[in-house]
């Protein structure tokens, strides 16, 4: 990674953080700097449309975040399944 000084550091490379640091990046004289938590995506199962559930088993690529229990959902709470 380059060294700073930076105009812009994006904290996230998700379809707005990638369209954001594409734009700002037209001016040849700003300095972006675009970070992602996530690591590469060489792993098969990414790209197979029907192991979603797999994935999901196996949390190597999710956040693990659950939402709060619910009294209406008999104090469970829901999985909120957020890609890294």
């Amino acid at each position: 990674m380059p060294a700073g000084p930076y105009d812009y550091v994006i904290v996230g490379a998700g379809s707005a953080g990638c369209v954001l640091a594409s734009r700002l990046s037209e001016d040849a004289d700003a300095r972006v700097l675009l970070l992602e938590a996530g690591g590469w995506d060489r792993d098969p199962w990414i790209s197979i449309p029907l192991a979603w559930a797999r994935m999901l088993e196996r949390r190597q690529h999710d956040w693990g975040y659950l939402a709060e229990p619910e009294a209406t959902m008999d104090g469970r709470g829901l999985e909120c399944a957020r890609g890294r």
